[in-house]
């Protein structure tokens, strides 16, 4: 019997309960296809708890302006990732920039923006991984969800970090 990989990845992160955490940690980062370049210039997705989407914005007239778009930022998300994946949107000015400008050359110049860096997991919580992934039968499909998962742990402890502050 052939089992496509997606379908054998979502269905072990099913069997697991993690398919809503997965796919609401991807509004993150399909935020700027979402809201297209103007907006993505301005903001940026954050971190997703609870169906609940948290994006910082340069200033409060942004985020005045996105609020006015949000029932169909929320929708065109749900639209993509599920229905009721992603519940509300929440707006933070922050006062910072998000790109950098580009100068001559495609070289950056202008303000200093912050681009926070992962970090690798420690060993015991990749050796806890890979004993869930115990599971999978197939073997390629098991790498492929410890690598997933991997990422996917790695990226929520960035969140975490970058919304603390």
């Amino acid at each position: 019997m052939t089992v496509r990989i997606n379908v054998a990845i979502e269905s072990s992160l099913r069997r697991f309960g993690i398919v809503r955490k997965v796919k609401r940690s991807q509004a993150v980062f399909m935020w700027e296809d979402v809201v297209g370049p103007a907006a993505a210039k301005v903001s940026s997705a954050v971190t997703c708890k609870d169906g609940i989407l948290f994006v910082e914005v340069k200033n409060s007239v942004w985020a005045a302006e996105l609020s006015l778009l949000k029932r169909d930022i929320v929708k065109r998300l749900n639209r993509l990732l599920g229905k009721g994946t992603i519940k509300d949107i929440r707006f933070r000015a922050t006062g910072r920039s998000f790109h950098k400008p580009k100068g001559k050359h495609g070289k950056e110049k202008g303000e200093e923006t912050w681009t926070p860096q992962r970090q690798a997991l420690p060993g015991y919580e990749i050796t806890r991984i890979r004993e869930l992934a115990l599971g999978i039968k197939d073997p390629a499909v098991q790498e492929v969800f410890v690598r997933f998962a991997i990422t996917a742990e790695e990226t929520r402890k960035l969140r975490d970090r970058v919304s603390r502050g």
